[in-house]
């Protein structure tokens, strides 16, 4: 018989009486008090840190001592409407709205509701065995409850009574300020019609269902995919009842007496005995000596999940695909026909279980349920550097920010995998956060970047270039400069490491620098070579001016610096005899560079270094890079380090300098051959060792601290001709 829908009161819906100081009171008098949750990033662990995380949830589930609720909550991510300053910001959060209008990135909340532990509030609620006397404080519940799951790393916080009201007000459709005799109408939707497959609400249409089955072999996270794949908004709710000890033995003992009973009936009748008992007798005799020795614990579960869509045909999508993912986990989930309001209110974070549809469980099975679980980095003011290609969440950075041990970037991945187009595109979303760029550019790659970010753009050794001073900035001591000059003239001259060549350091020495003690501020390339002529050594004065004259040799003769600008690319595309000079034409940019972050900045800088194996490939620039990754946090700036050559890095003494001295650390696709060196340098997983193997261009894996995450770059399409060279400037990766 098909029952017509039923139209109520919207305050049926809502089990919510008033919410005060952390405290939320129920119709019936209960109490409630909520723990917001952080997420664990563990989709791309390995198996022994997952291990480690479910025994530590297993462990905070056996110290439950009453009913606890615990929520997922995944919705669509509304847009921002923040206003952007500048042309690029504006096309920026135009992508980054589309993204978001998409539907396909997802926000979500992950909660602890903690009930009151009073005979009153359990009736009902569980079997009359399960009641048991005394009254414990709500608050030493919560604070029990907080410290048992920080040691999963949940990071538990107090709900306090304006987040749980706006929450509970989006989840609802509810409003502040609406007429109102009561508090609840607050939180109550504006319509509702109750229908025996669905609740049409105001602006939305829901649908819930319990899980009855579970699969009989549990791994770690396994319930991930069905919040983290959801099409559309989706509540799930965990109903945990603890039970004691002896109610557990009770009830296993009585399952056990059951069990033997069927198989001596199936004996003495000349049946085979059945395996499904026989299975199921030898689990709870082995539960039954693991309830003895407190080794595991047995509580009851009810498992809610509500699909929400802004019309039925959206809900229907959503529903259908959350079934699926349910049968193919191993799951057995039954819809609530005619009990469709009771399920919206079981998912509504209030710690209220109108069903009652409990599923006996061990603590150890119910932990590897764990669904506080994300695949983006814990980051709350970041830059974006796209969407997470296998659940619907955002990848943002925060490589400059303050809490962090120090503020460098390592950009590493083989040749085509992305890697200018990722380093690019996060200085780009930097520089419009606010920050000050300065990018050193062996290639010319940066200098579309430049011009689409105005930024000053310096090709150095182009024919009208000014180049820059060999002999290092003024302002400095002039024997300082001197030793920092001095590997760079003999690098232009040439020398071996033999007696004649450290006579000839000795002479450029001193010729440098007596000719900054005659000329302080303005002493360079030239007063050095006309030190060397009036010495005697003009053998080596030849030899200098012949290796910087000629085309693109203009790199060393300037008298110049590098400051002022907001944003500052510089080239040396056009250098001559790159094999020999490139490293010492990166050292004095570097130099340069330095000495602009020395001097006071209300902002902070990063310095983007590409081809950073060149310097690598010199003890002097080796040495030079190094310091700048270790003292740069000093100067209030962050070192973007980019490279193709993995190897050098993971071979060189000072390229593990380098990666111990990156906080955030961004790995594009990788060679087979590197792999294993890879994967012992930064720890990974096999999982994030393939997705590396086959990452397409533009696509990674982002380390921050012990966080990883997998992203695909993203940025808009006016963007591309600057960020993208070869393969991916035809699109988006």
């Amino acid at each position: 018989m098909r029952l017509p829908p039923r139209v109520g009161s919207t305050l049926d819906l809502v089990d919510l009486a008033y919410l005060e100081g952390g405290v939320a009171r129920l119709r019936d008098g209960r109490r409630r008090v909520g723990l917001e949750l952080a997420a664990l990033n563990l989709l791309l662990r390995s198996s022994a840190e997952r291990q480690l995380v479910w025994r530590r949830y297993w462990r905070a589930l056996s110290t439950l001592s009453g009913p606890v609720s615990l929520y997922t909550i995944s919705r669509p991510l509304a847009p921002s409407t923040q206003p952007a300053a500048t042309a690029n910001g504006r096309l920026d959060a135009e992508y980054s709205a589309a993204l978001l209008a998409s539907g396909l990135v997802h926000l979500r909340h992950h909660l602890a509701v903690i009930w009151d532990d009073s005979p009153a509030s359990l009736r009902g609620a569980l079997p009359g065995q399960l009641r048991r006397g005394g009254t414990l404080d709500l608050d030493q519940r919560r604070r029990a409850v907080a410290a048992a799951l920080t040691g999963p790393g949940l990071r538990p916080r107090p709900l306090e009574d304006g987040e749980w009201l706006r929450l509970l007000q989006e989840l609802t459709g509810g409003r502040s300020g609406r007429p109102t005799a009561s508090f609840a109408s607050w939180v109550a939707p504006e319509t509702a019609t109750v229908k025996p497959d669905r609740l049409e609400l105001s602006d939305r249409v829901a649908r819930s269902l319990v899980v009855r089955g579970f699969p009989r072999r549990l791994q770690p996270g396994w319930l991930a995919p069905l919040v983290l794949a959801a099409p559309g908004p989706l509540r799930m709710a965990q109903h945990l009842y603890p039970v004691p000890k002896v109610h557990s033995l009770s009830h296993l003992r009585r399952r056990i007496r059951t069990f033997e009973t069927g198989l001596e009936v199936d004996r003495r009748q000349g049946r085979r005995p059945d395996a499904g008992t026989r299975a199921a007798l030898e689990d709870a005799l082995a539960l039954e000596e693991r309830v003895l020795l407190e080794e595991d614990h047995l509580m009851r579960l009810v498992t809610c999940v509500t699909v929400e869509g802004s019309s039925t045909a959206e809900m229907e999508l959503g529903w259908q695909q959350v079934v699926n993912t349910l049968i193919e986990l191993g799951c057995t989930p039954v819809p609530l026909f005619n009990r469709q309001a009771d399920g919206w209110r079981a998912t509504l974070p209030l710690g209220v279980d109108p069903l009652g549809w409990s599923r006996d469980m061990t603590a150890a099975a119910t932990a590897t349920a764990i669904p506080f679980l994300r695949a983006a980095l814990d980051v709350r003011n970041g830059v974006l550097l796209g969407p997470s290609p296998s659940t619907r969440e955002l990848v943002t950075v925060d490589p400059l920010a303050s809490s962090n041990p120090n503020r460098n970037v390592l950009v590493l991945g083989t040749s085509g995998g992305g890697k200018s187009f990722t380093s690019k595109l996060l200085a780009a979303r930097l520089f419009l956060q606010g920050c000050r760029l300065r990018c050193l550019d062996p290639a010319g790659e940066y200098l579309k970047l430049g011009a689409l970010l105005g930024a000053r753009c310096l090709d150095l050794g182009a024919t009208g270039e000014p180049g820059l001073n060999v002999l290092g900035p003024p302002g400095q001591e002039p024997e300082g400069r001197v030793e920092r000059a001095l590997p760079l003239l003999t690098r232009l001259l040439g020398s071996s490491r033999s007696a004649a060549a450290r006579a000839s350091m000795e002479a450029i020495g001193l010729a440098a620098l007596t000719a900054l003690r005659l000329h302080p501020a303005e002493a360079g390339l030239a007063e050095v070579l006309e030190q060397l002529e009036a010495s005697g050594q003009k053998e080596l004065a030849a030899g200098l001016r012949r290796r910087a004259a000629g085309p693109g040799a203009g790199v060393f003769q300037g008298a110049g610096g590098l400051d002022g600008d907001d944003a500052l690319v510089v080239s040396l595309r056009h250098l001559h005899a790159r094999e020999e000079l490139l490293g010492a034409a990166m050292e004095l940019v570097l130099w340069h560079l330095e000495a602009d972050l020395e001097r006071p900045h209300s902002r902070p800088t990063l310095v983007v270094v590409d081809e950073a194996e060149v310097l690598l490939s010199s003890p002097s620039g080796a040495r030079f890079l190094e310091s700048m990754a270790r003292r740069i946090r000093k100067l209030g700036a962050g070192l973007l380090v980019v490279s193709q050559v993995v190897e050098d890095f993971l071979n060189s003494p000072v390229g593990n300098v380098v990666i111990r001295n990156c906080h955030t650390k961004l790995l594009l696709r990788q060679e087979a051959v590197a792999l294993p060196g890879v994967r012992r340098a930064f720890s990974l997983s096999e999982a994030e060792c393939e997705l590396l193997r086959d990452a397409e261009p533009g696509c990674g894996l982002v380390l921050a601290g012990d966080e990883h995450a997998s992203f695909r770059g993203g940025a808009p399409q006016a963007w591309w001709p600057a960020l993208t060279t070869g393969q991916l400037a035809s699109g988006s990766p």
